[in-house]
């Protein structure tokens, strides 16, 4: 093999490895691109899933509440209905002795 000839396979092997690697660059700016729209995706959903359940949680929370409420004034009533009963048995207890 002469010296051209080594020269020529060379320029070849090099060209052919630059051909390459700007397949594999362009290969992985297409690949980048799309993780960056499945990432945004990804947090889009999540951020949505997030608040869906934060809205669901405050939900929930505001239903305890008033259920506690409405549980408090029901044994606020049970109360003065048991204080009237109790003071009626008094009462009728001594009309009975």
């Amino acid at each position: 093999m002469t010296n051209e000839e080594f020269q020529s396979l060379v320029l070849k092997q090099l060209h052919s490895l630059t051909e390459g690697q700007s397949r594999i660059e362009s290969r992985m700016n297409k690949l980048e691109s799309k993780v960056d729209k499945l990432e945004l995706s990804v947090e889009t959903e999540v951020i949505d899933k997030i608040r869906v359940l934060f809205d669901g949680y405050s939900l929930r929370g505001d239903q305890i509440d008033k259920l506690q409420k409405h549980i408090d004034e029901r044994l606020d009533s049970i109360e003065i209905d048991t204080g009237y009963l109790v003071s009626r048995v008094a009462r009728l207890e001594k009309m009975a002795k």
